[in-house]
């Protein structure tokens, strides 16, 4: 469950990149505060489920 966990989280940060990148070379859209809701929900659960993962494995 643990390993689940942290793949999933670096499953959601990549792809919260990789959204960002990609809506902004494609549009020219750097600074679009819808595409700044999308990616900065991603990485931050990406980031959360990461520690988590690490603070849980460490209790064990």
């Amino acid at each position: 469950m643990n390993r689940a966990i942290w793949v999933f989280s670096w499953i959601i940060l990549v792809i919260g990149v990789l959204i960002y990148f990609s809506w902004a070379f494609l549009y020219d859209a750097w600074t679009d505060i819808g595409l700044y809701s999308i990616t900065v929900t991603l990485v931050v659960f990406g980031i959360l489920g990461i520690l988590l993962s690490i603070f849980k494995k460490e209790e064990d």
